[in-house]
């Protein structure tokens, strides 16, 4: 199983670096945009579009490195306060209800993502994106994140 959660972690770090280039090409094209704008008083359609689909990309690519690496955000203000057995109930009922959250996007992100490509939607912007593109990477950040995270469930539990 250890060996198992290393292979996860070297593919949550490569996603990571994925949704890293991503972003960096969204502020890449709306710099570009806006210089665009600025100097020649003409506009890239669809950088803004394009940056949005990157952003819910990458965030959800990140998700399986958050998990593995800890650093989610949670509130510490009283934590360190707490006894030893108090900071780990908190931190197994923060993890459960984390996994819970991402296993219900996951799962109505697969009937939003059926929808998109049953009915062929596209974005009703000039580009026209099959959001089914987008949506398939978005929705595997998910189901990846939420598998390494029972995989994280699973081995705490040994």
């Amino acid at each position: 199983m250890i060996k198992l959660l290393k292979a996860v972690e070297g593919i949550s770090q490569r996603l990571v670096w994925l949704g890293g280039i991503l972003l960096i090409g969204a502020a890449f094209l709306v710099t570009i945009d806006v210089f665009a704008r600025k100097i020649f008083n003409v506009s890239l359609a669809g950088s803004d579009e394009l940056s949005g689909y990157a952003f819910g990309m990458s965030t959800s690519l990140a998700f399986a490195y958050a998990l593995i690496m800890r650093s989610n955000i949670r509130v510490d203000a009283f934590y360190h306060l707490f006894p030893r057995w108090a900071r780990a109930a908190s931190d197994i009922l923060g993890l459960v209800l984390l996994l819970g959250f991402i296993g219900l996007m996951t799962y109505q992100g697969w009937g939003i993502l059926m929808d998109s490509y049953d009915y062929g939607s596209r974005s009703i912007t000039p580009l026209r994106t099959p959001l089914a593109i987008p949506q398939t990477v978005w929705w595997l950040g998910l189901a990846f994140a939420l598998a390494t995270g029972i995989l994280i469930v699973r081995l705490s539990g040994r």
